[in-house]
């Protein structure tokens, strides 16, 4: 009878193990497969940008609501609704005939299931694991979570220049069955007593508002920042949000069942603690779209030396996120947060002079490095200080806000600097040009266009092609055009990145001074999951361990 419980056991860990490692591992097949993608689809990068900005911002829309859904329908049958409609993303992702079907495939569906997957997971472990147990079952999940997140840009680079980035989608939809084929050895967590509703106009006004401003700032790439349509985007959804304010304060006073209370933000760990992880996630999140880019775009990297090339700040998040939570018992984790935001600051300078010259993964491998280690000190501190932050009872709701606010950091970091790269490098392509006494005057706004291709849809070699024709001079010019270009663009764009950090770290000087509790490190590690290429923390709630 042991035999066969410690069989189940094991099999039941087996099963939410790999429904972990689908989620975590599937952000990186995109950004480092930026130049496939566009080539196999005929698109361009601004359509792949918007692609992964809708991933994350699906998910932050709907975060809350997959957790609100698990509790109306039961963890076990919304982790299977969950799998279903991701299983059905992701092989019209892999079959996508174009960009619009990787949009409806990945962005929508997939975003869509993880928002029920990721709460369900944590409630089922709780559900199937009891004591020592537990705490021993949310250690897997956190190394499998792990490991996918250091790893997994080069396995999805591997398989992505070795074969292709459909096989990889196809290989998540085919482990994505047989979870669900699996689901039925799960016991189910208890039913919520009462019933919660769940309040759908907040749902939609949420959606909507965050949408409309999300889509607003990637609108600026081609229209700019004072155009209309995105004035009016922009400030509409900013609208929306201040009307869904008031409609979820409104049905906490009343008693009503809302998205989430608005009185949680009465917290000093909440209202301060979410932001600042908003502005490392933006940081973060675009550095983990503009290297790819870079390197594909610049270098002329496949997918599988991209993921090299991000690994060195694979490994800084993931040691030091290990090897740091502790000090957050003996300083307090304020100080390391703000260390943690100005190292990445440090980092990305450094990242940004490294550019200049670079032509090996390893010319950028120090700045990396130091912006993984900031990286690693931040999520090692910062997530159970906002936990700690609440009342026992609002450590669900914390979380679901936590996930909400990291996805939307993600989701505004990516569009923000994807615009910003675009804009400043076609900027720099156009004054450079005007200004050549090389290049035929008859020409010059043709050659500006033809210039920018390369960059656009993420392909070095197609300079090459472009300038074979022209004289040698010409050639040099446009080279020297491009390369000034572009790295002016990235470099831009990196130094948003880290200002926005340091926007963080100013914050952070309001953060409660509070040291973290002995066990605190331990439940840390495990909730936060380390964050690396674009991919969004899973919420583990730890307070039972």
């Amino acid at each position: 009878m042991k035999d066969t419980a410690k069989g189940k056991s094991i099999a039941v860990l087996a099963v939410l193990s790999a429904a972990m490692f689908v989620y975590v591992i599937d952000t990186t097949l995109m950004n480092v497969s930026i130049s496939a993608l566009v080539e196999d689809l005929s698109t361009a990068v601004g359509e792949v940008q918007a692609a992964i900005t809708l991933y994350t911002l699906t998910m932050a829309a709907f975060m809350l609501t997959g957790g609100k859904l698990g509790d109306i329908w039961g963890s076990k049958r919304a982790f299977r609704i969950g799998l279903i409609i991701y299983g059905i993303g992701t092989t019209i992702t892999a079959f996508a005939p174009n960009i619009g079907f990787v949009m409806i495939g990945w962005s929508i569906l997939e975003g869509l299931g993880s928002a029920l997957i990721v709460p369900a997971i944590n409630t089922l472990v709780r559900a199937n694991y009891q004591g020592t147990k537990r705490a021993s079952a949310y250690g897997v999940l956190f190394g499998v979570a792990a490991a996918g997140a250091a790893f997994g840009p080069l396995i999805g680079g591997w398989v992505t220049t070795e074969y292709s980035w459909r096989y990889a989608f196809a290989g998540e939809a085919i482990i994505v069955l047989l979870v669900l084929l699996s689901s039925g050895l799960l016991v189910d967590a208890p039913k919520v007593v009462p019933k919660p509703r769940l309040d759908a106009v907040g749902v939609v006004l949420s959606v909507a508002g965050m949408g409309m401003f999300v889509l607003g700032v990637l609108q600026t790439t081609g229209r700019g920042w004072t155009d209309p349509l995105v004035l009016t985007l922009m400030v509409g959804g900013l609208l929306v949000l201040g009307v869904f304010v008031w409609w979820i304060r409104g049905r906490e006073i009343r008693g009503e069942p809302a998205l989430f209370r608005p009185s949680i933000f009465r917290h000093r760990g909440i209202a301060i603690g979410l932001p600042i992880l908003a502005t490392q996630l933006f940081a973060q999140a675009g550095l983990l779209f503009l290297i790819p880019l870079f390197t594909q775009s610049v270098l002329g990297f496949d997918a599988f030396q991209t993921g090299l090339t991000l690994l060195p700040l694979s490994i800084g998040v993931l040691l030091t996120s290990i090897l740091t939570p502790p000090l957050g018992r003996r300083i307090y984790p304020k100080y390391l947060v703000q260390v943690g935001l100005v190292v990445m600051f440090i980092g990305g300078y450094i990242l940004a002079l490294s550019l200049d010259g670079a032509i090996e993964g390893t010319d950028m491998l120090l700045g990396l490095l130091i912006g993984g280690v900031g990286i690693g000190l931040i999520v090692g501190q910062l997530p159970n200080l906002i936990l700690s932050s609440v009342d026992q009872d609002e450590a669900s709701e914390a979380s679901g806000l936590q996930g909400t606010f990291q996805n939307l950091g993600m989701a505004l970091g990516t569009a923000v600097i994807g615009t910003v790269i675009l804009s400043i490098s076609l900027a720099s392509f156009n004054n450079q040009v005007e200004a050549s006494n090389v290049l035929p005057p008859e020409s010059k706004v043709e050659l500006a266009a033809l210039i920018a291709e390369p960059l656009e849809e993420a392909n070095a070699d197609g300079l090459e092609e472009f300038v074979v024709h022209l004289s040698p001079d010409q050639q040099a010019e446009i080279r020297r055009i491009y390369d000034t270009g572009t790295i002016r663009g990235f470099q831009g764009a990196i130094l948003v990145g880290g200002f926005v950090a340091l926007l963080g770290a100013a914050l952070a000087v309001f953060l409660p001074r509070r040291k973290l509790e002995s066990d605190a490190s331990v439940e840390s590690t495990i909730k936060e999951v380390i964050r690396t290429p674009a991919i969004p923390s899973v919420q583990l709630e730890m307070e039972d361990l």
